[in-house]
């Protein structure tokens, strides 16, 4: 294991929406409708990637920003609408924000941060894959996002000590895996002796007390909330719910007619779902991921979540649970298999490296130096995180650059899936 030092792996959508959407809006014309916007959106993008940098600089010494591409699962579940609900807001010049969008994914090329967008996969896919790859190679990985579907990936590799943990930084919010907090304040070397202490500085197990201290010296200076998370559990009641922002709808819904003579839809809740889970251990075993591909166990589940929702028939659960899996849970089993071999073949290439000067992306100055981004100076609001459109229209697909420090990969994945 590379003790001590994190991958930072982030959703790089929801990093650069939920700055858009802060901006100053203009007193007329469209938002990033002119070159004074763009630079502004720029900078704001580099002040607050940087600011974060500067806090994790004592265990993050890697630096991944995942792009969206078109997803596989508007092709393969075209009945479901997958983010059908989902429009662009009419008062963004979207093609200003496409454009400061690529150019900034350009400039972290430069500055050593690996860029990923494979064709076909959506920035949760490729995150899926490089958490699970650099798990199961010993290394640790902090997930930046606001996407609460992303806590599924909260995992904790024990034969490799290597963990992944979910960081919502604008709510100073961290979800980790159950011991997270206990494994941080265990000292290896507090049952030592003086004279082991001695003769094993710079020892691995010293190592990983250095980075348990600046972890947990990141969450007390930072005041971030943990929250310590059952990761099946959690993604059991997200398959069971749904997910409104996605368009995708619970597992069972039925509609009731109010006294003003309206229908109002009812769906499955986290306290309906909690009883649904309750229900299947006690009559099974206890719940891991791998069971929603066992027909069996499949059955099982629908059987039960009839027997306490009713509403829908048998078949018609059976139908919405199987979608819901699919379009819900990153998993081997639900990934194509060719959107997997473009992800793990561009994961291949980079998984080892890391920035040489990690000081490069801790200053705005920095990372827009020699840029025309860097010329002039503009006003930017303050962070707090709001609701957003995100837009149906694709992002272009970044450059190649050409460079000693570049890393920046687009894929274009096999378009016939199966």
């Amino acid at each position: 294991m590379k003790v001590g030092k994190h991958t930072l792996l982030i959703d790089g959508n929801y990093f650069v929406f939920s700055r858009l959407f802060v901006l100053p809006k203009p007193k007329t014309g469209k938002l990033l409708g002119d070159d004074k916007q763009k630079k502004q959106f720029m900078r704001k993008l580099s002040i607050d990637f940087a600011s974060e940098m500067r806090k994790l600089k004592g265990f993050v010494d890697d630096v991944v920003l995942t792009v969206d591409s078109k997803s596989w699962r508007k092709d393969l579940y075209p009945e479901s609408n997958y983010k059908g609900t989902r429009k662009p807001s009419s008062n963004v010049e979207w093609s200003g924000v496409y454009e400061v969008y690529e150019a900034w994914q350009n400039i972290l090329a430069t500055k050593g941060v690996t860029v990923h967008q494979i064709q076909g996969a959506e920035a949760d896919d490729v995150l899926f894959g490089w958490s699970t790859m650099l798990n199961n190679r010993g290394k640790s990985c902090l997930v930046w996002t606001g996407d609460r579907d992303l806590i599924q990936l909260v995992n904790y590799s024990k034969p490799n000590d290597a963990h992944t943990i979910w960081y919502y930084n604008t709510k100073k919010s961290l979800y980790a895996y159950e011991g997270f907090i206990k494994d941080m304040e265990d000292s290896i070397s507090s049952t030592m002796t003086d004279t082991d202490i001695l003769f094993n500085m710079g020892g691995q197990h010293m190592l990983r007390d250095n980075y348990q201290k600046e972890v947990l010296d990141w969450i007390t200076n930072n005041g971030i909330t943990t929250t310590e998370v059952d990761c099946e559990h959690f993604i059991f009641n997200k398959i069971l719910t749904g997910d409104k922002s996605d368009n995708i709808q619970s597992v069972v819904t039925w509609q009731k007619e109010m006294k003003d003579g309206k229908l109002r839809t009812y769906s499955i809740t986290d306290k309906v779902a909690d009883k649904i889970y309750d229900q299947f251990v006690k009559e099974g075993s206890t719940f891991t991921i791998d069971l929603l591909f066992s027909k069996e166990e499949n059955d099982r589940l629908v059987d039960i979540i009839h027997r306490v929702v009713g509403r829908n028939s048998i078949n018609i659960i059976k139908s919405n649970l199987s979608s819901n899996i699919g379009l819900m849970l990153l998993h081997t089993r639900t990934i194509p298999d060719a959107i997997q071999r473009a992800i793990y073949s561009a994961i291949e290439k980079d998984w080892e490296g890391a920035i040489d000067d990690i000081e490069a992306v801790q200053n705005m100055e920095k990372i827009l130096e020699g840029t025309e981004w860097l010329i002039g100076k503009a006003s930017y609001a303050p962070d707090p995180f709001t609701g957003m459109d995100i837009p149906t229209k694709e992002a272009p697909k970044p450059m190649k650059l050409v460079g000693k420090k570049t890393k920046i990969t687009n894929i274009e994945a096999t378009k016939k899936l199966f």
